[in-house]
């Protein structure tokens, strides 16, 4: 029994969303009646069964009483007795695409396929009248042209040429001047149509792994730590003054290039002797360790993570990239881009030359195909532009059958960018409250969302790929890798160039102060003997080449820098020259 009202039931949501015909009413009430004779005939005596059989006489009264009223009051059940209602109609995939076009004078002869065709031939038999179907040879839904007068499908409706179009128009503000709009059956927005990349080179791979913050983070504690360890190691000198062991001291350089030398797990020869420095060393150690752990990780999972980095994504972004964006003329379209706020940078690249309005669809993806420019359109008719060139690619067993990806103008969340749409009738039309009703029971089911979100495709196509997939890496993929070596042989040839400027000038310097000191500016006294042996003031002397009279030489002289720096490294066990060779005669 509860099979059969279930049944029953289902019968009336059919009825009521105008999909059945009058006479199934009635017949539903035929077998309604029966139905509820039958269930009391067959009452039995016990309690139990009694309830139940109660229940379900109750149950069947209600759904009889419900389908009494729709047929009294149902306002929707009207019979036009065959009277011939033009449809104005227009090419306008996938809503509703034209197989063969009119004949002479427009009238006959139209033959369509598409959701709103369907829909016009069920609200005929529905309702007994004859469409007559006019269809627009400009593709073109409505367009208000600077002079207000209008083009497309509207202007059909406008001069009440045509009743009522079944193809969705998005409601604007001038178009509600001219048209009763139905009820408002949805929401639509618009969006980009965008080449697909088909591989996308990870220039930025060794920068991905951590956000700029966390480098930034990671840059000053490598530059700060350097200093704090020779800060801490002079500080636990002067505490421990008299302490012979604690007064070791390292050098700035030193505890900076230990700390740089940790980041690429190199050792060191510096032995911290105090439990400070030992904690601060291995409080060095474990972040550096954590942190070029999860840097690893990262880089890895970023280098084989298989998925499409997608160049535009937002309206900002055409302005980075040198492409031309086009878009469909056609009046909401045209409308919105020139006057919605959030999209003046598509105003300002069609004043400089890299944005137009075409007629043409199929242009359109050819264009983009060069990947040199973006197409605007409806989100429903680009999908079903990537689906139509989808199948294309695999009939002619092409090798990329994805050729496009789709994106909407803004995130799903900014209202300012979903607009209402509705079915169009003739200023005043009589058939708009009868139209009405039979349009609110299919939206109330469900019936005509899903017949509007069903143009499509039901299953996504061209996705973007995502998930783990191994690869070979590419040239491209170190880039980054490149540029850093790059810096860093040209940061070392500038550090080499330096380094011979200044001892270039250093040497200038002592030779400078030898000479000084050799040749005093002092004049010798007069009975002191030349080297030369020649005569002062009248006197002759003898030469003192190799005299004693002259100051000795140094024993030994610095031959690197460790030596001018380690003196006592220079000499033997007993304080001799350790080497003759740097000994003067």
């Amino acid at each position: 029994m509860r099979g059969v009202v279930w049944f029953v039931t289902l019968g009336v949501c059919w009825d009521l969303a105008g999909r059945l015909q009058d006479g199934r009413l009635t017949h539903a009430l035929d077998n309604l009646s029966r139905l509820n004779a039958t269930t009391a005939a067959t009452t039995t005596t016990t309690t139990a069964a009694t309830t139940t059989t109660t229940t379900t006489t109750i149950t069947l009264q209600l759904l009889n009483r419900v389908l009494s009223s729709v047929v009294e009051e149902d306002p929707s059940h009207q019979d036009l007795g065959g009277q011939q209602i033009p449809f104005a109609i227009t090419n306008y995939p996938p809503f509703l695409e034209v197989v063969k076009p009119a004949v002479a004078g427009g009238g006959g002869g139209v033959e369509a396929k598409g959701m709103s065709w369907e829909l016009m031939l069920t609200l005929a038999r529905y309702f007994n009248f004859t469409p007559v179907p006019l269809l627009v040879e400009d593709n073109m839904v409505g367009l208000r042209d600077p002079g207000g007068k209008w083009r497309g499908v509207i202007d059909l409706l406008h001069r009440k040429v045509a009743e009522v179009t079944l193809l969705p128009v998005t409601v604007t503000k001038h178009r509600e001047e001219v048209l009763d709009f139905s009820l408002l059956l949805g929401t639509t927005t618009f969006g980009f149509l965008v080449k697909r990349p088909y591989d996308t080179p990870k220039t930025d791979a060794l920068l991905k792994p951590f956000t700029y913050q966390v480098w930034w983070m990671i840059l000053v504690a490598t530059v700060a730590m350097g200093p704090l360890m020779y800060s801490l190691i002079i500080m636990r000198k002067k505490v421990c003054e008299k302490d012979t062991v604690l007064n070791r001291v390292f050098p700035l350089d030193e505890c900076m290039w230990f700390v740089y030398g940790s980041m690429m797990r190199q050792g060191t020869e510096l032995k911290p002797i105090s439990d400070s420095s030992r904690i601060l060393f291995a409080t060095w150690w474990l972040f550096i360790t954590i942190v070029t752990s999860f840097y690893t990780a990262n880089l890895t999972a970023f280098l084989t993570f298989n998925g499409l980095q997608l160049h535009i994504t937002r309206v900002e972004d055409l302005r980075k990239h040198h492409v031309t964006w086009l878009a469909f003329r056609d009046g909401a379209l045209v409308e919105v881009i020139s006057t919605h706020p959030k999209l003046q940078i598509l105003r300002d690249l069609q004043a400089e030359g890299r944005g137009r309005f075409i007629d043409s669809r199929a242009e359109a993806v050819s264009l983009v195909r060069t990947n040199d420019y973006v197409y605007i359109d409806d989100m429903q008719v680009l999908d079903h532009l990537m689906q139509e060139d989808f199948k294309t690619q695999r009939r002619v067993g092409a090798k990329e059958t994805c050729s496009f990806y789709s994106t909407p103008l803004a995130s799903g969340d900014d209202v300012d960018f979903v607009f209402w749409f509705g079915y169009g009738f003739r200023k005043g039309s009589d058939l708009t409250p009868l139209f009405n009703g039979f349009f609110r029971r299919l939206a109330f089911f469900g019936i005509l969302n899903f017949l509007h979100d069903n143009v499509t495709s039901n299953s996504p196509i061209c996705t973007m790929p995502k998930g783990f997939k191994d690869r070979s890496l590419q040239n491209k993929d170190f880039y980054t890798t490149y540029v850093l070596g790059a810096i860093g042989i040209v940061l070392a040839a500038g550090a080499l160039g330096c380094e011979c400027l200044v001892r270039r000038a250093r040497r200038c310097r002592h030779d400078q102060d030898d000479l000084d000191a050799d040749y005093p500016t002092t004049h010798l006294p007069d009975n002191v003997p030349s080297i030369l042996g020649v005569e002062s003031i009248g006197v002759k002397h003898d030469p003192i080449w190799g005299s004693a009279n002259l100051p000795p030489l140094p024993d030994t002289r610095a031959r690197t820098p460790f030596h001018v720096r380690y003196p006592q490294y220079s000499h033997g066990r007993h304080g001799q020259a350790s080497d003759a060779a740097f000994v003067r005669p």
